[in-house]
């Protein structure tokens, strides 16, 4: 609505001939606009988009099986990953030769990839909590959020990497004890691309996928 604003003051501006006005409004309307959305607290929070994420988790936890956690663990994905991000660093340079068909068919693969890895590991509620530690800048618009995973028998170190898109922080990594997730598929896929082309990636990540459906095809919680 702002932008909508400044616009039609910009439009009245130029109707009136009134140049110098003009250009000086296209200046100053930025900073004006930038300085009206952090007063109203629109600054991005990383640590509310992990938050979320802990949230569904927690809920899928809690679900009666396989496919109800898969049904709160999918949205959560979407709403709060950078899935391109994901699919472009994971393939490296494999990625810009393919056509926007196999990048978007890759993309939603990757995410078929997440949601049931997510829901066939966060199968049971056995008290387990989340904490946020702190955030810390990386390079420009990124930032870890660290946070840990605290069970019965261990503590897990979770650090949640995030890319600023469109004024949205969104997870494209996570370094679970030191370990970066991202890494681990970016080094994957590149052998297998290496030895079998963008069909050998794809035929590895659909086996996983049906490996994480499979093992929780009769997975009900009693």
């Amino acid at each position: 609505m702002q932008y909508l604003d400044l616009t039609w003051k910009l439009l009245n501006l130029l109707k009136n001939n009134s140049l110098v006005w003009a250009v000086l409004w296209l200046i100053l309307a930025p900073a004006a606009f930038a300085e009206k959305t952090a007063e109203a607290g629109l600054t991005p929070d990383p640590t509310k988009v992990v938050s979320a994420f802990h949230d569904a988790l927690i809920s899928a936890m809690k679900a009666s099986g396989y496919e109800e956690r898969a049904a709160i663990i999918g949205p959560a994905v979407d709403a709060n990953f950078q899935l391109h991000t994901i699919a472009r660093i994971s393939l490296g340079r494999n990625w810009s030769p393919l056509d926007d068909t196999q990048q978007a068919d890759f993309q939603n693969l990757i995410r078929a990839l997440i949601t049931s890895t997510y829901s066939s590991r966060f199968d049971n509620f056995d008290g387990q909590y989340f904490t946020v530690l702190d955030t810390t800048e990386m390079k420009r618009n990124r930032k870890r959020v660290k946070t840990t995973l605290t069970t019965k028998s261990e503590t897990v170190t979770l650090d949640y990497q995030l890319q600023l898109i469109e004024n949205e922080y969104r997870i494209y990594d996570i370094v679970a004890n030191g370990v970066s997730d991202l890494s681990l598929k970016r080094a994957n896929y590149a052998a297998l691309f290496k030895s079998g082309g963008l069909d050998a990636v794809t035929e590895e990540i659909s086996r996983h996928i049906a490996d994480n459906d499979s093992d929780h095809q009769s997975d009900t919680r009693r």
